[in-house]
């Protein structure tokens, strides 16, 4: 019988001293496990360091234990220098394939060839399959592979059309006791195409559904078989229309599971209406998180998102109002076409709306348009991505230099972010923790 073994890499989180600890489940991973499981005879094990503590002699004692005959793992564009060590090392102690696939083997293979054998790109299911029954790699859609120093690029595969057709993650693969909470992934892809994401790049703006039944079937399962009482979706949107939002409220409602959930949303009017957010709390969401990202108009133009600044305060207030717990919203510091004036558009607008902020400095991922426009311009070259922690900026943009950018955003961090979780919360106390822990952490470098 085939030894696959599955393995979602460590990464490291900025102002720590250790390993990220992951909040749920590398779901990707469950969905290529259980639809390998479903079609083919294969003894599969599958390891997530996100919750494992890694070291190379843990790493290594775990492949000379197990003894794979083929080795996946999720490369996630952060994840790639980990991924690329931990294949070296698998290469000096076995024989096993070396299976990469994920974002970053769909974006970068050549990349990941420089060890792997094999760079799935797009979903992976099928693929995968293919490669464990030993199918002649040419003729395998959907991979790239080396071949006398060539890199092979097959064709694309088909997306797959039907999601409700593949079987729930792999879960008892999966030690559920060791998760702050559970993803699930209602939708692939995302029609929109702002510069800073990858989703254009990955899916082709193309989004495939899962039906709402479907999903809830899951969660249904989730709560009874595992006792999961929070689930978080990992979708782009949650919101494509308001009515598909709504058919999942309503399943949830008429199934009375009790479970609370947190959602990613666009704000656009078209995608937003007091209907569906008065029927998302009545199904117990308990969080919202809007795609906002600046509080000016020129860089929301530059950044193709597609959303107005009312819309995205219309969105805010509505979602408060409905009396959904946590409101809150994507920010980033040090986009293209940003100087510090529009900083302070943003500043204004989350003082001036009912939002928690997830803020972030812009970072260039691989592919985007972002990245391409900073590239055109000399800004950047090639990045180390072991270091890169979504808090520090890469390069100057147009605007601003990289040190403004940097400044900008612990000016934010310290005056805006703290302020406004503490004070909506009504924390006084926590503000001077958070502002004090945040400062030491910068002190001492991380």
């Amino acid at each position: 019988m085939t030894k696959v073994l599955l393995v979602s890499p460590p990464y490291y989180k900025p102002y720590s001293d250790g390993q990220y600890v992951a909040d749920s489940a590398p779901i990707g991973l469950g969905y290529v496990a259980s639809y390998a499981l479903s079609k083919l005879d294969v003894d599969i094990k599958l390891v997530d360091y996100g919750i494992e503590q890694y070291s190379d002699k843990k790493w290594t004692g775990f492949l000379d234990e197990y003894k794979p005959d083929v080795v996946g793992f999720n490369t996630l564009t952060l994840g790639c220098q980990q991924v690329l060590k931990m294949a070296r090392l698998s290469k000096s102690l076995s024989k096993a394939m070396l299976v990469s696939g994920g974002a970053h083997s769909t974006i970068k293979p050549e990349e990941l060839l420089s060890v792997c054998d094999v760079a799935v790109q797009g979903e992976g299911e099928q693929t995968f399959v293919e490669v464990l029954q030993g199918k002649r790699l040419f003729d395998i859609s959907g991979i790239c592979f080396k071949f006398k120093d060539m890199v092979i690029h097959n064709p694309e595969r088909e997306r797959i059309s039907d999601l409700d057709s593949l079987p729930f993650p792999a879960y008892d693969l999966m030690p559920f006791d060791k998760y702050k909470g559970w993803g699930i992934i209602g939708s692939r892809g995302c029609p929109f195409v702002c510069d800073f994401c990858e989703s254009p790049v990955l899916w082709h703006r193309i989004m495939k559904l899962r039906s709402p039944k479907n999903i809830v079937d899951e969660i249904e399962l989730l709560y009874r078989k595992y006792s999961v009482n929070h689930v978080v979706f990992e979708d782009d949107t949650f919101n494509l229309t308001p009515k598909r939002g709504i058919d999942i409220c309503d399943e949830l409602i008429n199934r009375e599971l009790g479970i609370t959930f947190a959602v990613q949303m666009r704000a656009n009017k078209e995608c937003v209406s007091e209907q569906l957010l008065s029927k998302m709390k009545q199904a117990k969401c308990v969080e919202t998180l809007f795609g906002v990202e600046t509080g000016s108009k020129k860089v929301m133009e530059s950044m193709n998102k597609n959303l107005s600044i009312d819309e995205a305060s219309q969105a805010i207030q509505l979602a408060h109002k409905s009396g959904i717990k946590h409101v809150k919203g994507y920010f980033m510091v040090g986009n293209w076409n940003e100087s510090i004036k529009d900083i302070l558009k943003t500043w204004r607008f989350i003082i001036g709306n009912p939002v928690d902020t997830v803020l972030t400095v812009c970072t260039p991922l691989p592919s985007t348009e972002f990245d391409r426009k900073l590239r055109l311009n000399g800004y950047i070259d090639k990045v180390d991505w072991s270091k890169v922690n979504w808090v520090t900026p890469l390069s100057r943009t147009d605007k601003l230099s990289q040190r403004s950018i940097q400044f900008m955003y612990y000016l934010t961090v310290i005056f805006i972010h703290f302020p406004a979780h503490v004070f909506r919360g009504g924390n006084t106390k926590g503000l001077f923790k958070g502002i004090w822990n945040f400062v030491a952490n910068k002190i001492r470098g991380r």
